[in-house]
């Protein structure tokens, strides 16, 4: 097998120590945890906001320049994919579960517990613009320019500069030796535990998010057994997935992931409070611009508040941990689109297709939640993913949307799930897609992704979610920030860029 050594093994190894020293004890993992967890947030969290806004600026820079007009692999380049086929990719790819998860319940949450020391009232008007323009921040600009900017850089890096299938390449701008055999081992394996603790994360989202839907399609309690039937299953679904071929089975699941995001956004628009959730979103949109670069950069030091680590920094490390190799999957299929094209595509298109979901979908649960429908109640007593579905039977005929909520949730981790493994078997293994160690990586991924996703909501619930995001954001966090800076470089090199890639084109 033409394993990578140094990118495989570190990573298993670690998962495989901590799993059994969780069998062992596994109070006093979660002790540690919690311990590793808070130094994180405590120490990194300016780290994290500055990174994020440092990403903002350079894909506004970089969307501006002339850098812009560059064509990623040459003039001569013809798109791998159309699009419309581009931009369904992109969007299920990068949405996954986390805001099907949050896209009701936070906007609830930030509405009913504002962070005391900004003396805003819970529950009132004041608090629902603040809870609306907390989720424009969460879900929108920042986010996907945490995506865009290593995935441009890393589609630049291969298709133009023609430098191996590795982030090594994106940071070999400023670390020229970056490259070299060791050191991009190194970089390789800092990016597969990040995205696997971010990757951790999500699927423990999706898999209580799918409990949520099936509990309340059923009248059933949701509990560890049906968390962990649903999590093998689903572990089982994209490994099988991920072993069959990247492009087409993840182009056509997110074809059909795409029509049922949009008919329950439609849905959900027309049945519930149009005009309330038009004019909290315009309101709220302008407070979020406005405020950008405070809110950017809160943390509330010395009110001894941990709200900005709990959620702006915990949910900026978690779209950090998954950039990386979430950004070369994005990276390797915008082959023969213009630079200017990508960022438009996977920062703006993106950001405008989530800040739609967070205003219709939350829009509606803050309306609720002020006119009689307790989610904030229904989320205390069943967990944070009873909101959404609370919501939705909340509206007429709403009880009809809840599988098809369920069933967009299972495609849409799937989808994410499927292109992640995918990269990390790219990253761990020196052959072709269809070599059988290739797939032997794969559903060793698979199935550790999925048992740890599994000991983790049963032992932690949302705070492990959460705690799994921020420590695999904080070395992405620095690969982020070095890929970044090789991008503005790059950007300054444009004409070299291009004759490059024609004469790949060429060759």
């Amino acid at each position: 097998m033409k394993i990578r050594k140094t990118v495989f093994y570190p990573t298993v190894v670690i998962i495989l120590v901590f799993l059994a020293c969780y069998m062992i004890s596994p109070q006093k993992v979660n002790a540690v945890l919690e311990e590793v967890n808070q130094f994180f947030q405590q120490g990194f969290g300016w780290f994290y906001l500055m990174v994020s806004l440092f990403l903002v600026a350079v894909s506004g820079i970089v969307l501006f320049s002339g850098f812009g007009k560059t064509k990623i692999g040459g003039e001569g380049a013809k798109p791998m994919l159309s699009t419309g086929s581009w931009f369904t990719v992109v969007l299920c790819t990068t949405i996954a579960a986390g805001l099907i998860f949050w896209g009701a319940s936070e906007p609830v949450y930030h509405l009913m517990e504002p962070p005391e020391f900004l003396g805003i009232e819970p529950g009132s008007y004041e608090s629902s613009v603040f809870s609306m323009a907390t989720m424009f921040l969460h879900w929108t600009i920042t986010p996907y320019a945490i995506y865009s900017v290593p995935a441009l850089m890393f589609a630049v890096a291969v298709y133009n500069q023609q430098k191996a299938f590795s982030f090594s390449s994106c940071v070999s701008g400023v670390l020229p030796w970056a490259e070299r055999p060791f050191s991009s081992s190194v970089i390789d394996s800092m990016c597969v535990f990040a995205t696997v603790m971010g990757m951790i994360a999500s699927l423990g989202q999706g898999i209580l998010s799918i409990a949520g839907g099936l509990g309340e399609i059923s009248g059933q309690e949701s509990n560890r057994m049906v968390w962990i039937l649903i999590g093998v299953l689903i572990a089982v679904i994209f490994t099988i997935s991920a072993c069959s071929g990247v492009l087409k089975g993840i182009k056509w699941i997110s074809n059909i992931n795409t029509v049922f995001l949009v008919a329950l956004l439609m849905l959900v628009f027309a049945a519930g409070p149009t005009m309330y959730i038009v004019q909290l979103a315009m309101e709220s949109f302008g407070v979020y611009l406005d405020n950008f670069f405070t809110r950017s950069l809160m943390i509330g030091a010395g009110s001894g508040s941990g709200w900005s680590y709990f959620w702006t920094i915990a949910t900026f490390a978690n779209w950090m941990a998954w950039a990386p190799i979430t950004g070369m999957f994005l990276g390797k299929v915008s082959y023969g689109h213009s630079v200017r094209k990508f960022i438009v595509i996977n920062l703006g298109a993106g950001a405008l297709s989530s800040g739609l979901w967070v205003s219709i979908f939350g829009g509606t649960s803050i309306y609720q939640q002020m006119h009689g429908t307790d989610l904030y109640g229904k989320m205390g007593a069943h967990g944070m993913e009873s909101a959404v579905y609370g919501m939705l039977r909340a509206l007429p005929a709403g009880g009809w949307l809840i599988p098809v909520l369920a069933v967009t949730v299972v495609l849409s981790v799937v989808t994410a799930a499927d292109s992640t493994t995918n990269v990390l078997g790219d990253l761990c293994f020196l052959g072709d897609e269809k070599d059988r160690g290739m797939k032997m990586v794969k559903i060793i991924w698979g199935a550790l992704i999925g048992g740890m996703a599994i000991l983790l909501i049963c032992s932690q619930g949302v705070a492990g979610i959460k705690m799994m995001s921020v420590i695999g954001g904080l070395p992405a966090a620095v690969l982020l920030l070095l890929s970044g800076l090789s991008l503005l470089k790059a950007a300054r090199q444009k004409d070299i860029l291009r004759k490059e890639g024609e004469k790949e084109q060429r060759q």
